[in-house]
């Protein structure tokens, strides 16, 4: 028998998930409410149609699941190896009301931004929360492709495309390869 001392807290279980497997499934009851302890996830909904829009990417620190058996808003897949542990109830609260926040931001940079302003702002949210320093910027350590940003801004790959090259004009990012970006310092909104 394990006698803990009284106040003492149990260890939280930790689930693991590998890269291309999903922590939680849109519309699916979520057996928990958990948080990003290691690893990256990209949140993407559907449609009943089919159309698929990548919504966000989740790293460490942030929320992934439900509440109380609800249902997931979105599917969380995740893009490198991710550790979960399950938030306690004092934490879920607030979790939970952080992730709606989020939703409101981008909904109204949805709402009021053009496309140009909108992948501004993603690529500079997405440093923000998961980049690392890189030479002149920070580098956003995941791969998004062009029909990437044109779904987390809801726009076509074309325009998406058309916005990026100015951002590369105007030297407010810089591309690594084909698929990594190096935000600069200082953005600068452009038209």
């Amino acid at each position: 028998m394990v006698v803990r001392p009284m106040g003492a807290v149990e260890p939280l279980p930790l689930v693991v998930v590998r890269p291309g497997h999903a922590a939680v499934r849109q519309g699916a009851p979520c057996p928990d409410l958990w948080t990003i302890e290691s690893g990256v996830f990209e949140a993407r909904i559907v449609n009943d149609d089919g159309r698929s829009f990548l919504f966000d990417l989740l790293g460490p620190g942030e929320a992934v699941g439900a509440l109380g058996d609800a249902p997931s808003p979105f599917t969380a897949t995740a893009l490198r190896p991710a550790r979960l542990v399950p938030l306690r109830e004092a934490e879920a609260a607030a979790a939970a009301a952080a992730s709606a926040a989020r939703a409101t931001a981008i909904a109204s940079d949805l709402a009021w931004c053009g496309v140009g302003e909108r992948i501004e702002r993603r690529l500079l949210d997405l440093a923000r929360r998961l980049g690392r320093p890189a030479p002149g910027g920070t580098l956003i350590p995941v791969r998004l492709t062009q029909d990437d940003l044109a779904s987390m801004v809801g726009a076509t790959r074309e325009t998406a495309n058309r916005a990026l090259g100015k951002l590369l004009a105007v030297g407010a990012i810089e591309r690594q390869g084909r698929a990594r970006y190096v935000v600069r310092s200082q953005l600068r909104l452009v038209g």
